[in-house]
């Protein structure tokens, strides 16, 4: 037994050895230092959503260098050659690149949706389809929370390519509602009503103006478009009460909301009908 660990001690004492406890020294302090990080960021999470943006990728790539470091020294700490090791990466490194072409697209399109700034963690938009709130923004690809809870990667190439759209980015929105009355009704009449309505509820915007539009004439009824603002954080929820309220200040003054109606003609038989 004490041949035994005088054979360990002696291995651990001598240049290999000690290399190999250099190369774990190493790795602790890349551990601690990654800790260190992760907690900054825990509290980089209360700050404003510009900052956490910014400040989350570039703890990423503290992260990254950090650990590229600690492999660096650990490997020459225990003799490996790095320069040649470093070189055949390089070369690797082309092949790969060829193969790679996506990645290396939604790479410079990634640095492109970072420096843009269309739209920031916690903002609700809508890209090629999919719909969320973003919830990471990474120099590849950027995740989406859906309303189900379901979780999207969008990649950033699609992000540059496509149309994005930001339901959050503002803090009003406006509320678009079209709605048709009786060909009876009198217009004027109609908007004084829907203006009375949007008046009466608190969260609906007097600035910018509520508007009533006039937009066509329907199979069955006089077309109306409504755009009334309120604020972005509430908007579901005012659109819900708002278009309660106008049904009911409707039936109250006798408003009819007309719906089209399709005549069906009775099938005779031996007709072509």
């Amino acid at each position: 037994m004490a041949e035994w660990f005088q054979k360990v001690y002696g291995y651990i004492s001598g240049p290999m050895g000690m290399g190999w406890v250099t190369f774990a020294v190493y790795v602790i302090i890349g551990w601690v230092a990654c800790i260190g990080l992760g907690r900054l960021q825990r509290r980089i999470d209360h700050t404003r959503r510009e900052q956490r943006q910014i400040f989350t990728l570039l703890l990423k790539a503290a992260k990254g260098i950090i650990w590229a470091l600690v492999l660096v020294q650990g490997l020459r700490s225990v003799g490996v050659d790095v320069v040649s090791i470093l070189g055949a990466a390089g070369v690797a490194g082309v092949a790969i690149g060829f193969a790679s072409q996506t990645a290396l697209s939604n790479l410079i399109s990634g640095a492109f949706v970072v420096s843009e700034r269309s739209f920031r963690m916690g903002d609700y938009i809508q890209v090629g389809g999919e719909e969320g709130t973003v919830e990471s923004i990474n120099l590849l690809s950027v995740y989406l929370r859906r309303p189900d809870n379901t979780l999207v990667r969008v990649p950033c190439e699609m992000l540059i390519k496509t149309p994005v759209r930001n339901l959050t980015g503002a803090e009003l929105r406006r509320i678009d509602l079209d709605i048709g009355v009786d060909y009876s009704s009198d217009l004027t009449e109609v908007k004084e009503i829907i203006m009375s309505v949007i008046t009466e509820r608190p969260l609906l915007m007097n600035e910018p103006a509520p508007t009533v539009t006039f937009s066509g004439f329907g199979d069955s009824s006089l077309n109306l478009h409504i755009g009334a603002w309120c604020k972005t954080d509430v908007y579901h929820a005012v659109r819900y009460e708002f278009a309660t309220a106008l049904l009911a200040a409707f039936a109250e003054r006798g408003i009819n909301i007309p719906f089209p109606v399709r005549a069906f003609t009775k099938y005779q038989p031996g007709s072509n009908a």
